[in-house]
C-alpha cells in the first residue's frame, strides 16, 4: 500500500491522489501538521520531497501500465 504523508502547504496532494486512484493502487493519504516535506512510503520504498514523489509515481504508472499490457486474456490462443 502506498502511503502519502503531507503538510497543509502541500499543493500537489490532490494531483498525487488522483494519479493513484487512476492506477487503482491501494493508498492512504495522511495529513501531518509538522511535516516539512511530503513523503511517500510503498512497502520498503521511501521517498521524500515533491520531485522525488513525482518521479516515483511516474515509474509506478509505467509499471502498472506494463502490468496490464502483459495480461493473458488479451491474447487469443
Amino acid at each position: 500500500m502506498v502511503t502519502l504523508y503531507y503538510s497543509p502547504t502541500t499543493k500537489e496532494i490532490s494531483t498525487w491522489q488522483d494519479r493513484l486512484e487512476r492506477m487503482a493502487i491501494q493508498h492512504e493519504v495522511i495529513l501531518q501538521q509538522e511535516l516539512l516535506q511530503p513523503q511517500l512510503q510503498d512497502g520498503d520504498e521511501f521517498v521524500q520531497g515533491t520531485a522525488a514523489i513525482d518521479n516515483y509515481l511516474e515509474k509506478l504508472e509505467v509499471f502498472v501500465k506494463s502490468w496490464y499490457e502483459d495480461r493473458c486474456d488479451k491474447y487469443e490462443f
